[in-house]
């Protein structure tokens, strides 16, 4: 490994952390107690969608990158 992969490691762990944060915001203000309770609530979404939602959720993470 040379610095860079090892900056982009760095890179990848602060972003795996801000995320973290970012799940954790909403389940402390919705009191959701567990990954399992967020994915209940998340399946019949993408379930019931007619993929706009899918496309939704691509776009932005398209645009994170």
């Amino acid at each position: 490994m040379d610095r860079n992969d090892v900056l982009e490691i760095a890179e990848g762990l602060r972003l795996i952390e801000e995320g973290v944060e970012r799940i954790q915001a909403v389940m402390r203000a919705k009191k959701i107690k567990s990954i399992k309770d967020i994915a209940a609530e998340l399946i019949p979404f993408f379930k019931e969608d007619d993929d706009s939602l899918t496309d939704t959720v691509i776009e932005h993470l398209d645009k994170k990158r």
